[in-house]
């Protein structure tokens, strides 16, 4: 007798597992407020760039912010060289290469950020994968030699990236990547090949979960597709726009209001559809700049860009956005651009490298609201 009591219940209890685990899968793998939006081919007009500099030597990463262009480069000398929005002339070369305090064996800027600290211009520079050094950019123009203000050590960038929240560099919004593999996932543990962090000095490390489960997929060589994505911080606020490189999906963290949202283009795949291998690296959204009212993002998953078979040759469309996540404006962009782009608010005027290392100029003034 005892027996069969214990058999039925253990049956029950896995009839109420199995009832709980399919419960879990219909509710939307993503655990935000998602809002839909129409953002698609919605470009009427094109924007033509005109050529400010040509084959700047190992041009990467590109910051736009005061009256200042700061490009990243991959050379022995000058990793780091500054233009004036101004004139469009150089005014200044750092981050020579070595070991010292002030000197870089190796300068990143993942993530493009830059902020005021104390009136100066400071930019967080990552040297050699996992160490940020904060480089004071006004004071290094006027003693014309780099200044490193403050040295950490963060999570190597090529598994995370780091925002400083109010500038501070002892609090940190973390996205890490491909933290899981994905063979042993388990339902109730949620693990998923990302996971985003809020650290404070003083506080729990906090844990902000966005999915559900993984996203099936075709292939499981396809199952971390759907997770790739960048950061950008707003320019003033702690406020961090995530968009996707295979998804139309924008994450917005608003680390102030402890609110985390999405927009997402109506009618195409979300993270409950299941991801076939279409046999392509199309990407969605990939070049990102800020400004106080604007989220600038490059997108290649429209009709322009795709009407190009040559990915090589393919050409963006620039996709702008409000803070809210409101979609505001698109343009066809009349050249191949690279990932890094930055806009001039003090001009109006969008900069683009491209893949043969020129600088171009976009003139934006009176095209936005």
């Amino acid at each position: 007798m005892k027996r069969i009591t214990k058999s039925s219940l253990a049956s029950v209890l896995i009839s109420l597992l199995l009832l709980l685990l399919i419960s879990c899968n219909k509710k939307p793998n993503l655990m935000v407020e998602v809002r839909e939006i129409d953002f698609l081919n919605k470009s009427e007009s094109m924007i033509e760039g005109r050529l400010v500099h040509s084959g700047i030597l190992g041009a990467e990463r590109m910051i736009v912010f005061d009256t200042l262009i700061m490009i990243t480069r991959n050379t022995p000398y000058c990793q780091l060289v500054v233009y004036s929005t101004n004139t469009l002339d150089s005014i200044g070369g750092f981050c020579t290469r070595g070991r010292a305090k002030n000197e870089f064996m190796r300068v990143y800027a993942p993530n493009s950020l830059v902020y005021y600290k104390n009136g100066h211009v400071v930019v967080p520079l990552v040297d050699y994968m996992s160490v940020i050094k904060e480089v004071d950019i006004t004071e290094s123009l006027r003693l014309s030699h780099t200044v490193v203000l403050n040295t950490i050590d963060c999570i190597p960038f090529v598994d995370a990236h780091t925002i400083f929240i109010d500038n501070d560099l002892d609090k940190r919004f973390i996205y890490e990547r491909d933290i899981f593999i994905g063979e042993n996932y388990v339902e109730n543990i949620t693990k998923v090949f990302v996971r985003y962090t809020v650290n404070k000095p003083g506080t729990k490390t906090k844990e902000i979960k966005l999915y559900r489960r993984l996203v099936e997929v075709s292939n499981k060589k396809l199952r971390r597709m759907q997770f790739g994505a960048y950061t950008i911080k707003h320019p003033q606020n702690n406020l961090i726009a995530h968009p996707y490189f295979h998804m139309d999906y924008i994450l917005f963290f608003d680390l102030d209001n402890d609110k985390t949202f999405a927009v997402h283009q109506q009618g195409s795949r979300t993270f409950d559809d299941r991801y076939e291998d279409t046999g392509d690296d199309d990407y969605h959204f990939y070049g990102r700049a800020n400004s106080s009212d604007y989220l600038f993002l490059l997108y290649e998953h429209g009709d322009y860009s795709l009407s190009e078979p040559d990915l090589k040759k393919r050409c963006p469309e620039l996709m702008v956005f409000d803070w809210d996540g409101n979609f505001i404006k698109s343009f066809k962009i009349d050249r191949v651009m690279s990932s890094n782009i930055g806009y001039d608010e003090k001009h109006k005027k969008l900069y683009g490298l491209t893949p043969t290392e020129d600088l171009y100029e976009f003139d934006l003034s009176g095209l936005l609201p």
